[in-house]
């Protein structure tokens, strides 16, 4: 997975699998997280020192509304479609249609509920972070000079797989 983060390269065909592995990983991790949310009552958000708990609030409650309604949307696609494979259950073997459509509308509903649960019933606090802060400053450095740093960084937050994120979302402001 690290290969497909870094672009290994390969013609159009491996950035197109590259591409394919990143997005599920991500809909991996976002699933995990917004799941883990149906159950929680209150949590703690890390922000760079810089930033405001005002500010930090509006951009999380934000992206919960946007992955509340965009959950919402796929379990109505996924709920129609489910329907609609009932004539596949007449034709002899196991309907594969709709398991993988019923594992997907399960999947969307309590993605759905932990986005809600987070945007109305838990209790957030934001504590500043200076190594969040100083991420923001290597965003312009070279991937090899800034790497033990966000390395270092990673550790103290314990958070194993923030160089890659990192690498991944860091958009150099030149």
């Amino acid at each position: 997975m690290d290969a497909s983060r870094h672009g290994s390269g390969g013609g159009r065909p491996a950035r197109w699998r590259d591409g394919l592995v990143c997005h599920l990983a991500d809909s991996i991790s976002e699933g995990r997280t917004l799941w883990a949310l149906r159950a929680a009552h209150t949590a703690v958000v890390y922000v760079p020192a810089a930033l405001q708990s005002a500010q930090a609030q509006a951009v999380m409650m934000g992206l919960l509304d946007q992955a509340r309604r965009r959950h919402m949307r796929w379990l109505l696609i996924d709920l129609v479609l489910f329907v609609a494979s009932a004539p596949f259950a007449l034709v002899p073997g196991p309907n594969i249609l709709a398991y993988y459509l019923a594992f997907r509308l399960v999947g969307h509903i309590q993605s759905w509920r932990g986005a809600r649960q987070g945007m109305e019933r838990v209790t957030w606090s934001f504590e500043p972070d200076a190594g969040l802060a100083e991420l923001q400053r290597l965003v312009d450095v070279p991937r090899a000079e800034r790497a033990p740093r966000v390395e270092a960084i990673a550790a103290e937050l314990k958070l194993p797989r923030l160089s890659a994120f990192f690498d991944r979302v860091a958009i150099p402001s030149v």
